[in-house]
């Protein structure tokens, strides 16, 4: 006798011997670029019950070909364990995740619900009273490069409508898992059709008091412009680059050093990607349908260097990526390509000249150490000599020298400020788009 489904909102910490009949809303892969470690989603079933499930390395090659976002399933067998971490992406009290025995087969399910928003109320993101009903929320990394670059291409064209999916509430603000989360801005989605159409009906006119990367800043491109010191410093220890050698565990941490090299291992300078989120992909340049399920006519090539860090004889290796490359070089990863094929570097692997603009500069760097990925990753990095100095007092045994070398650095600036090129960091004093 075949076994009934069983309900989501059933499962417990006792039974594992389980049928589900569900649709996959959310799929997300968590590794590094290019080899995923683990996938996570959310399944539903028809009662529009939610549930996060795990497939981990070991069971993902059997299964990652057959897991798509929006596709419906029956599936079978699952290890269940209590939903207790930090950051839930659902409510439901146990999560479920693959072991050897799981069954999943894809089949048309009628009954069982497309994804569906469900909007947590600002109430319930801050305790209190709410200040002119505002929320802050703070986009990281790529997320941030994304509403950044559209709002370069949409200025002055009415409301900006944020979807935020997966988002993490902590301290009374909202931000983007780096992973689970997804962005969507301004698109043609039933929420944003409708939550647009309520401000037109209530008379509500929104005017957006941001403004284009282009007019934030006279200042070089070459540093990410921050809004104060404690912006950049937040949340992290100053460390010495010998220091962050011998770090075993995950940290984020502040600290001043020059890249010297450019390191080409197995990866190249850059990666196609999908243009909305931003996972490498292996069609490019062809048309293709990520597994985010955008439509890209074209893959979107981002930055990945690789560069070693020198500071007082000890050196290190930093991993930038996009968001923080295309600051410092002054190029997006498009035009650097362009340039290099038309010099007669068609191949995609060959470095472009670009990559030496980042040499032979001292930065106050914040990085994340990431163990499990076995790298060191920029967050920020800043050539702005008032920041470095900071950073350089909070090191342990900062010598005199160094302070009286940098303050001959910021004579300088100031005295060549009015030339095409910054004369300390060798970048354009106008920021690039």
């Amino acid at each position: 006798m075949a076994r009934i489904a069983d309900k989501i909102k059933t499962i417990g910490g006792s039974k594992e011997t389980l049928k589900l009949v569900v649709r996959i809303t959310d799929i997300w892969f968590v590794g590094t670029p290019g080899k995923s470690k683990q996938a996570e989603m959310i399944i539903v079933d028809s009662d529009g019950d939610q549930i996060h499930v795990i497939c981990k390395q070991d069971q993902l090659k059997a299964w990652k070909m057959d897991l798509k976002e929006g596709c419906s399933y029956v599936m079978h067998n699952f290890k269940v364990t209590k939903n207790d971490g930090q950051y839930r992406v659902c409510d439901h009290p146990y999560k479920l995740t693959f072991v050897g025995v799981t069954i999943v087969r894809q089949c048309a399910l009628d009954g069982v619900p497309l994804k569906k928003y469900r909007f947590v109320d600002f109430l319930d993101i801050i305790v209190g009273q709410l200040h002119n009903e505002l929320v802050s929320c703070t986009l990281w990394d790529d997320y941030c490069v994304q509403f950044l670059e559209y709002l370069d291409q949409h200025e002055n064209e009415g409301p900006i409508i944020v979807l935020l999916t997966n988002a993490r509430i902590k301290e009374g603000q909202v931000s983007n898992s780096l992973k689970a989360s997804k962005l969507t801005i301004n698109e043609p989605l039933v929420p944003i059709e409708e939550f647009n159409q309520k401000l037109s009906e209530l008379g509500i006119e929104i005017r957006s008091v941001l403004t284009r990367r282009s007019q934030w800043s006279s200042q070089p491109s070459g540093s990410v412009q921050l809004s104060s010191r404690e912006t950049f410093i937040s949340k992290s220890e100053a460390k010495s680059i010998s220091e962050i050698n011998n770090l075993c565990e995950e940290f984020v941490c502040v600290t001043v050093g020059t890249i010297t090299r450019i390191l080409m291992d197995n990866h190249s300078w850059c990666y196609p990607s999908c243009i909305q989120c931003y996972k490498k992909t292996y069609v490019y340049p062809e048309p293709f349908v990520c597994p985010c399920g955008k439509h890209n006519d074209r893959a979107v090539l981002r930055y990945r260097v690789e560069v070693m860090v020198n500071y007082k004889d000890e050196n290190t290796k930093f991993l930038l990526w996009n968001h923080e490359c295309t600051e410092l070089i002054g190029q997006l990863t498009d035009e650097v390509n362009t340039l290099k094929i038309e010099d007669g570097d068609l191949d995609l692997n060959a470095s472009p000249k670009a990559l030496d603009k980042l040499l032979g500069h001292l930065f106050a760097i914040k990085v994340k150490i990431q163990l499990q990925y076995k790298n060191s990753t920029v967050l920020k990095c800043s050539s702005d000599l008032t920041l470095i100095n900071d950073v350089l007092d909070m090191l342990p045994g900062v010598q005199l020298l160094h302070r009286l070398i940098l303050i001959v650095c910021s004579i300088q600036q100031s005295i060549y400020i009015a030339a095409d090129h910054d004369p300390v960091i060798g970048l354009p004093l106008a920021p690039t788009k």
